[in-house]
């Protein structure tokens, strides 16, 4: 390689670093003037509040001079940094005060959107909307008024005495309800706070029953209008496609053998108010468990696949199971229904209820509470609790409620 090669290769070499250099002296130069032109509009800015000190809150007679006025300045700066965020936020248009929003959202009954693993939360079945197969001789059962997109409620937490204050407002009392009237369709998302701050026993527990009943009362609606559908379709010499297709989900729903119509109508059946409002209260401790509260679990369901529910405090070491969780209340009563009536263990329950169906045409809660024994570990003590809770607080008398027929439902 030849020197004369050499040398230009060289000169190429201290010409690009040259050019290099400048390019960087360059940006540095516009750096620096995007820093002074910042800081001269925060100057101007730190200005305003002079101004505004100076005209609106008077100015003052002594001129600062030296360190005082630079201590003078800098404590500007300081309070102009801090003044600008605090009305950033203020001016965000989505800024809202915490505080006063719970407050306000707690006084509000309102109707939520869902997600679709929301609404499988409950059950795979509700996401596909509440249009079954359509039988001209299905107009003897009323459709049930509120979809299971309406009564899907994912409220915030709200205060248990802002929640009677709302019951109040609705004027719905447990009172009328004993004597027949009607219970307005108010359902909540999950249980209430501050439960178990309430004082009075008693007012603890009305709080409950109103809370629940709205929920265990559409539960059995769903499952009457089911029950209704297919005493209609079981008469039927012929079945159409989309009957078939109905008769063949409920089968598998209800785990009963495909043809058994005898052993489904045995299964798809209610669970009385009374009865189930009493598991709920022995369960949670009237809504004040943790694993109400935390879970929105009231019947004690439990699961053997890890992370699906909560770990109890007391849970040995050797036990693997937890209590199920679910994202609202209603799933955990849905659950329970359909535990009841699948379940081997509850046969005997089952039968109970079908002499009842077929001899009164209803069912009553404390009659059938003696048939679940196995619901708990401690048996025949679980049973005579329950019929002393049914007892005490008068729940047969919620047996025979209905919903009012209101178009729509007031949803927390």
């Amino acid at each position: 390689m030849s020197r004369s090669y050499l040398s230009k290769l060289k000169r190429k070499i201290n010409l690009s670093i040259l050019r290099l250099k400048d390019n960087l002296a360059y940006r540095r130069k516009l750096i620096k003037k995007k820093i002074k032109r910042v800081f001269e509009k925060f100057i101007d800015f730190i200005d305003i509040f002079k101004r505004f000190n100076n005209n609106i809150l008077g100015k003052s007679r002594h001129r600062l001079t030296g360190p005082l006025k630079k201590h003078y300045d800098y404590s500007y700066a300081k309070g102009s940094v801090v003044a600008f965020f605090i009305f950033a936020i203020l001016y965000k248009p989505d800024f809202q005060n915490s505080t006063f929003t719970k407050i306000d959202n707690d006084r509000k009954i309102i109707e939520n959107i869902y997600l679709k693993q929301d609404i499988l939360a409950i059950d795979e079945n509700l996401y596909v909307t509440n249009k079954k197969p359509v039988s001209k001789k299905r107009n003897e059962q009323k459709p049930s008024e509120y979809s299971d997109r309406q009564i899907l409620g994912f409220g915030n937490n709200i205060s248990a005495r802002t929640i009677i204050s709302l019951f109040e407002e609705e004027n719905y009392n447990l009172k009328d309800i004993r004597q027949g009237k009607a219970v307005d369709p108010v359902f909540l998302s999950k249980l209430p706070t501050g439960i178990a701050n309430i004082d009075n026993i008693g007012d603890r527990k009305k709080l409950f029953i109103k809370v629940i009943l709205p929920l265990v009362i559409y539960e059995n609606n769903k499952i009457l209008e089911d029950r209704n559908y297919l005493n209609q379709i079981s008469r039927e010499k012929r079945l159409s496609e989309q009957e078939t297709v109905w008769l063949d989900k409920k089968f598998k729903e209800y785990k009963v053998k495909a043809g058994d119509i005898e052993e489904l109508k045995k299964r798809m059946d209610v669970i009385p108010p009374s009865l189930a409002i009493a598991q709920a209260a022995y369960e949670t401790g009237w809504g004040t468990s943790r694993f109400a509260m935390e879970g929105n679990s009231l019947y004690g369901a439990r699961t053997w696949k890890k992370g699906k529910g909560i770990v109890p405090n007391d849970r040995g070491e050797e036990q693997k199971f937890e209590v199920l969780s679910f994202k609202i209340i209603r799933a955990s009563i849905s659950s329970y229904k359909k535990n009841l009536n699948t379940h081997q263990s509850y046969n005997e329950f089952r039968k109970a209820r079908a002499i009842q169906r077929k001899e009164k045409n209803r069912v009553f809660g404390l009659e059938l509470s003696q048939y679940l024994n196995k619901y708990s570990e401690i048996g025949d003590v679980y049973v005579h609790r329950l019929k002393k809770i049914i007892e005490q607080n008068s729940l047969t008398d919620f047996d025979e409620s209905v919903l009012s027929q209101k178009k729509k439902p007031n949803i927390v």
